[in-house]
């Protein structure tokens, strides 16, 4: 048998788990005021919401991409 793929499962701090935790709800939040925002006829606070939205969601993938290689 060739053992030449390896799955590594590296441990995160309590920390790290914790502003993961803090992104996912902070982003759940802003999801939940744009469609609130859209609701009520609100076109400009919506508009701002998914901007926030889709910055905090590529802030994320960036921070996610640059830290995997650790």
């Amino acid at each position: 048998m060739n053992d030449k793929y390896v799955i590594e499962i590296k441990k995160r701090s309590w920390y790290e788990w914790l502003m993961w935790a803090v992104w996912l709800f902070v982003q759940i939040v802003i999801v939940q005021n744009a469609v609130a925002s859209r609701a009520e006829l609100e076109p400009r606070a919506a508009l701002i919401s998914w901007i926030a939205f889709f910055a905090l969601l590529i802030a994320g993938g960036v921070v996610w991409f640059m830290r995997r290689s650790r």
